[in-house]
This record gives structure tokens, C-alpha cells and sequence, in this order.
């Protein structure tokens, strides 16, 4: 792909993408990581509710645990996530979580997660990315599908960066719209 391509998708992306966000409502993110070496630690804030989550990596697997306050129930979650493939700018991972509930009337279930990334380097300091992430839960006896897709731009400052993006939230369906968030990834390297 060119380099006058390139910039002209993702212009169009983003600006398609954006779009329905002054139709539906929108929540605000907020993500801190932590790393150093293996290990991972995240914590969330979005609307009232918090992630936190440790995570370590293991050769092409992540094993991780996390426990987040939805306001009217605690889950508990742990993951296992593989990479698959990575080619050039393009990455393919999945993830399977088990997702358990306190006090709520939520069902624990399992829920299955394609990761498809997208990394373009715009300056040696700037990079624009793509996330895919269709994601199917199964729970009593049903199948629910939703995804969490993700469009935006990270930029470098040593040890530190900072990535704001925006997500469009698909349910039932990819083309059925569910709602949008507009967050900020802070990752700092130890």
C-alpha cells in the first residue's frame, strides 16, 4: 500500500466511524498499564465502573486474571489469549475467557474473542492502528455475539505511551450498532 493510500483509508475509517457517535450515546474510557517484562498490570475506569487485571505473558500465550466492579455486580475473569500469526503490520490473536458474577443475575459464562490488529507507522514517534474484535459468549444455552472494534493513534515519549482511540460497540450482529467509546491507553514500560 502507498503512502498517499494509506492515510486517505484511514481518514475515511475514522470518519465513518465517527459518525454514529453523535447519534448514540457515549462512554468515556480511561486504561493505565503498567509493564515490565512478563508481566501486565491494567486498570480501568469507564463510567462509574473499574477493571483491574494482571496478565503474563508466556511465550505465544497470555494468562491472565481480572476483577471489575460493574457497578451492580463483581466479576471475576480469568483469560488465556495466543498469539496466531504476525505479518508485517498485521497481527491475529484469540482469547478465551471464563467470566463469573457475584450478587448479580448475570450468568457465568465462557466467552471467545478474535483479535485482528493493524499497526502503521506514521513517524518514527506516531503510529495509527486498527483493532477487530468480534466476540462470542455462550451462556445458558444461547449464543450472543457483540465486538469491540477500535480505530486510533499512539504516540511515543520514551517510556511512555499514549494511545487515544475510539470504539465502536457492535451487538448481536457486526452491523448493528451499539454504542461508542472514547478512551485513552497510557502504557508505561518499567
Amino acid at each position: 500500500m502507498t503512502m498517499r493510500v494509506f492515510p486517505a483509508l484511514l481518514g475515511a475509517l475514522l470518519f465513518y466511524s465517527v459518525l454514529p457517535a453523535h447519534a448514540e450515546p457515549t462512554i468515556n474510557e480511561y486504561n493505565a498499564y503498567l509493564k515490565k517484562g512478563p508481566w501486565t498490570a491494567l486498570y480501568r475506569r469507564s463510567e462509574g465502573t473499574w477493571h483491574a487485571q494482571l496478565t503474563r505473558k508466556a511465550g505465544a500465550f497470555t494468562l491472565g486474571y481480572r476483577q471489575a466492579d460493574l457497578r451492580l455486580a463483581r466479576e471475576h475473569r480469568g483469560s488465556i489469549e495466543q498469539a496466531l500469526m504476525k505479518r508485517g503490520n498485521v497481527s491475529l490473536a484469540h482469547r478465551l475467557e471464563y467470566r463469573s458474577f457475584d450478587r448479580s443475575r448475570l450468568d457465568d459464562h465462557w466467552r471467545y474473542r478474535l483479535i485482528v490488529d493493524y499497526r502503521h507507522p506514521v513517524t518514527d514517534k506516531v503510529v495509527a492502528w486498527v483493532r477487530l474484535q468480534p466476540r462470542l459468549a455462550h451462556f445458558g444455552g444461547r449464543r450472543l455475539f457483540d465486538a469491540r472494534d477500535q480505530v486510533g493513534l499512539e504516540f511515543q515519549f520514551g517510556s511512555l505511551r499514549l494511545s487515544p482511540f475510539y470504539e465502536r460497540y457492535a451487538l448481536r450482529r457486526w452491523d448493528r450498532h451499539g454504542g461508542n467509546v472514547i478512551g485513552l491507553h497510557a502504557t508505561i514500560e518499567l
